[in-house]
């Protein structure tokens, strides 16, 4: 079967700067490789994507992600729904569970919850931000911009 085309800007085989790292952290808990890179960027840009996205991230075929969707799912980490007040995309994946985020360094991070439409539209327009430009750096956690700034010898 023929593989979607790529909707998002080329990532080649070295994947999202920064990512290789964290998605490590996930395969204590049987994620690896792009798919645990893809946890990792979902979880630190949010906590929520579509099928699509995961799709065209890996350039695969969609059944493929289907599979791994209903891993998240089956593990009790994540789920998938049909928000309310949301039409036109389908279902969005929430990775809710704390061993993801734990694992991530996370903690037990807001992105988590259950929130409004227009915030999981937001969240799931920045990841195609970060999707569109996977060589822009990005500072998703407090102690990366902390320690930006201070490399800027901006204080606290």
């Amino acid at each position: 079967m023929r593989t979607p085309d790529r909707q998002f800007g080329s990532v080649d085989s070295e994947g999202i700067p920064h990512l290789k790292e964290r998605a490590r952290a996930l395969e204590p808990l049987g994620w690896k490789g792009r798919r645990a890179e893809w946890i990792a960027l979902a979880c630190f840009h949010g906590g929520v994507f579509t099928r699509v996205q995961w799709t065209s991230f890996l350039g695969c075929h969609h059944e493929k992600v289907g599979r791994a969707v209903r891993k998240l799912v089956a593990q009790g980490v994540a789920i998938e729904e049909k928000p309310p007040g949301i039409k036109g995309i389908g279902r969005i994946c929430r990775i809710h569970g704390r061993p993801i985020y734990k694992a991530l360094g996370l903690g037990d991070r807001r992105r988590r919850r259950i929130t409004s439409p227009e915030v999981t539209m937001r969240r799931l327009l920045g990841l195609d931000y970060a999707l569109e430009h996977p060589r822009l750096p990005w500072l998703p956690t407090e102690a990366d911009r902390v320690a930006a700034f201070e490399a800027l010898g901006i204080e606290r």
